[in-house]
């Protein structure tokens, strides 16, 4: 035989719901009831079944239950007898409904209507607050000591019995549904009201509807929580109970204020609610039986897969993917110069404030960025990398930060997301980040500041949560000396720096470096000794990117043994010292030029050539136009080099740009420079 206990806060009361539930059901199980002191000071419960008569019975003995019984949260309405008092009270009168809260007073009221009393105007008192005290006649479930003293005349019915959905629900967790509904039910319904929950008249008391719409909630993302007219907890699905698991395991049959006190039901707005294991956004929308109210539906969301999926949304309105796919594994070198570069990156890693990333153009800055991204918490979230030399200074902002439609000619339909937006809770690197323009640099700093961006063309901020890595191979301290860099923001910038070592520094690497390079591109060679030494010995001003090249370029030539007539020319020998000295000696805009600007001077030289040949023809190239023929001639530059370049040519009056696409035009000043540059290396000053 099954074992039940019922359980209430004071023994008397725990005795009396037993009763209720023992006078039709001893012969299905064997009952015991339970004080919540009684429980305090027992051992684990273990009867198959535990009844509770309210939420905060089960807070309260929840530890003492075992996980093997079954929690039944009964239903309790006023027995027939007790209605039977309320008779003698004149129709059209009205009386306080007085109960220890609101809810109750208001479930008591709905029970006593749903049971016929329907000729009274009942009002809710709860032992605090005004009331109209032209009413001089109170109802109450044992609850007279909060009747309030002007009251004449108080009707106590006593306390709430055991109703006949409890009854149905306890028979068939029993089994025994038929039997009991043919023999005890009968008996039962003369003394107990069978107060029919609004979701049972809704469903037609169909078994079939109901787990039709069970299997249905079960198979939706969200938490859902289905309640009836009086906020009577009536199905849920799993993904409800595994959010609100932390206040209380059991849901159906408590009412859902009980679980929810934050909830306003007669509200359709969401509520964010905080809770130990998450933060939930909830919302209730009313289920109507023709014009009555028959319950709730209740959504649950974990704010945080929220934004994980918005975020992922965010990636595929973009059209591209923002994912980092380098580790600190895949950082190759056995250095010591490295290795602590290495070490450095992963403390950074596990911090959150903003990193600056200082090197040469090649030696890996956004391969340091993704590891540092990977590494970090952040790494379940977008990493966007942002060229601040390769976008156009007038795109760069709408780029950053996001437009909305119609904010500009040519901007699309709906507007677009914004850099910042898509790298939200996620990382934004922002490489040559020295390039950004002054005006930009200040929208940057505010959105550093506030954690907030406006898209162009917009009027709200829209809240953002991102780490931002950048990099430069310039010496910004400089430029703030210089006033081309603001310092305010190169301080909010350089929280965490990290130095990246070159490869000059670290020649023990090379080889490895470029045998992993050509394992990657399935090839196999063999350096002759010669080969060897002139790669290990060589300066590497192209760092990393540059052996790259070098590696494709070996390559492509199809041969296994690789002799040093098989290299390419390699340039950017160390300037000697006497050669400095004479141009410093004799300085012109040109010498000037090569002294500040020498780290990338074959950058400049093969722009020089290209512009002159294009202007010997009398044509003009743009900037794409003018990077394809550089590389077609044995370059291996990017759009952003090449666009730096340009940039730093006209700066100093060498090469005129103007606006739109007219394409770059070198001038005599121009012509100038590239003769000097060339006798530089006939003279093998830089190569």
């Amino acid at each position: 035989m099954k074992r039940i206990a019922v359980v209430a806060t004071e023994k008397e009361y725990a005795d009396f719901l037993m009763n209720n539930v023992a006078k039709y059901m001893n012969r299905y199980a064997a009952f015991v009831s339970y004080s919540i002191e009684e429980i305090e000071r027992a051992d684990l419960l273990k009867e198959d079944f535990v009844l509770l008569s309210a939420f905060n019975i089960f807070q309260q003995v929840r530890q003492k239950i075992s996980e093997h019984s079954e929690i039944v949260v009964l239903s309790l309405s006023l027995s027939k007898r007790q209605m039977e008092t309320l008779k003698e009270i004149p129709d059209g009168s009205r009386a306080l409904l007085v109960n220890f809260d609101n809810r109750s007073c208001m479930h008591t009221i709905t029970c006593m209507y749903d049971a016929g009393i329907r000729n009274l105007e009942l009002l809710p008192y709860y032992g605090e607050g005004d009331y109209d005290h032209s009413i001089k006649t109170a109802i109450t479930p044992n609850e007279a000591h909060l009747v309030p003293p002007g009251i004449t005349k108080v009707y106590n019915v006593g306390e709430s019995s055991v109703d006949m959905n409890s009854l149905y629900n306890i028979a068939d967790k029993l089994g025994v549904y038929e039997e009991f509904a043919a023999k005890e039910a009968n008996e039962a319904r003369g003394e107990y009201y069978f107060i029919n929950s609004s979701m049972d008249k809704l469903l037609n008391d169909k078994e079939s509807m109901t787990d039709k719409l069970n299997t249905l909630i079960k198979l939706m993302n969200e938490g859902i929580i289905i309640t009836d007219s009086m906020g009577r907890i009536y199905l849920t699905n799993e993904k409800a109970q595994k959010l609100l698991a932390e206040r209380s395991k059991v849901l159906q049959g408590f009412h859902i204020q009980e679980v929810l006190p934050e909830l306003d039901l007669d509200s359709t707005k969401e509520k964010l609610i905080k809770t130990p294991a998450a933060n939930l956004i909830t919302s209730a929308v009313e289920i109507r039986s023709g014009e009555e109210v028959a319950g709730h539906i209740v959504t649950i969301t974990d704010f945080e897969e929220a934004e994980e999926k918005q975020h992922g949304m965010r990636s595929k309105l973009s059209e591209a993917s923002h994912l980092a796919k380098y580790h600190f594994e895949d950082i190759l070198g056995d250095s010591e110069a490295i290795q602590k570069t290495v070490s450095d990156a992963r403390q950074i890693a596990a911090s959150d404030g903003a990193v600056m990333i200082i090197g040469e153009s090649g030696t890996g800055k956004e391969l340091f960025a993704q590891s540092i991204h990977n590494a970090s918490g952040r790494r379940k979230y977008n990493f966007v990398a942002v060229n601040c030399a390769a976008i156009p200074d007038n795109l760069l902002e709408s780029e950053m930060f996001g437009y909305e439609e119609g904010s500009f000619t040519g901007a699309k339909k709906g507007g677009k997301v914004g850099f910042f937006e898509l790298a939200h809770k996620g990382t934004i690197f922002l490489d040559e980040i020295g390039e950004m323009p002054l005006p930009l640099q200040s929208k940057l700093l505010r959105v550093l500041e506030e954690r907030k961006v406006m898209r162009v063309g917009g009027n709200r901020n829209i809240d953002i949560d991102v780490r931002i890595i950048s990099a430069t191979n310039k010496n910004l301290s400089e430029m703030v000396q210089e006033g081309q860099f603001r310092e305010d923001l190169y301080y909010r910038l350089n929280v965490l720096p990290l130095s990246i070592p070159p490869l000059r520094e670290r020649k023990q690497d090379v080889l490895p470096i470029f045998d992993s390079l050509i394992r990657r591109m399935n090839a196999n060679l063999q350096l002759s000794p010669e080969s060897v030494n002139a790669l290990t010995h060589y300066s590497w001003r192209g760092n990393v990117r540059e052996l790259r090249n070098v590696a494709e370029f070996l390559v492509s030539k199809g041969k296994k043994y690789i002799g040093t007539e098989d290299l390419p020319p390699l340039k950017y020998r160390q300037r000697p010292a006497r050669d400095v000295l004479a141009m410093k000696e004799n300085s012109t805009i040109v010498d000037k030029f090569i002294l500040n600007e020498g780290r990338e001077i074959d950058l400049y030289c093969a722009v020089l050539r290209q512009l002159q040949q294009s202007f010997e023809r009398s044509e003009r190239y743009g900037r794409q136009k003018l990077l394809d023929k550089i590389n077609e001639n044995g370059g291996f530059y990017t759009e952003g080099e090449i666009r730096k370049a340009l940039s730093k040519l006209s700066s100093y009056g060498f090469i005129r740009s103007p606006k739109g696409r007219g394409g770059s035009v070198i001038n005599h000043e121009g012509i100038h420079l590239l003769e000097v540059i060339e006798r530089f290396y006939e003279r093998g000053i830089l190569g």
